[in-house]
């Protein structure tokens, strides 16, 4: 991941691999095919049908986080993001900018990676607040 700040436009561009969006996609493409093939094998038995509603409902719910929740621009201007965010989903440090809408765009970031000390010196030269 690289992150260039253009002064002439003052806006932020986030070259990144399309890694996160693409677990995004299959994550819900599998959820709608076992959703699709439970409903497909339910012939008579109770419980695969509840099964498979239980995934509709949890593939319906997916697609809305990811349309309300997370933003996949690669341009913000500066004055859109409010922070950045660490979030740890098992046990694995996410990071993220927090933007002014609501939303979240994830970067892909590693601790390991020299490219973590980048980024935080990359927002605290532009005065991105770090943290909550």
């Amino acid at each position: 991941m690289k992150i260039n700040y253009r002064e002439d436009l003052s806006k932020i561009e986030i070259i990144d691999n399309i890694k996160s969006q693409k677990i995004n996609g299959k994550i819900f493409s599998v959820l709608i095919i076992l959703s699709s093939g439970l409903n497909i094998i339910n012939n008579q038995s109770n419980l695969l049908f509840y099964l498979s509603i239980v995934l509709l409902i949890a593939s319906i719910s997916y697609a809305i986080y990811m349309l309300t929740q997370k933003s996949y621009r690669s341009t913000y201007n500066l004055n859109e993001i409010s922070s950045l965010k660490a979030v740890k989903i098992l046990n694995i440090t996410h990071y993220r900018f927090q933007l002014i809408n609501k939303k979240h765009r994830d970067l892909e970031v590693s601790e390991q990676h020299t490219s973590l000390a980048a980024l935080i010196d990359f927002c605290k030269q532009h005065k991105i607040k770090i943290g909550d």
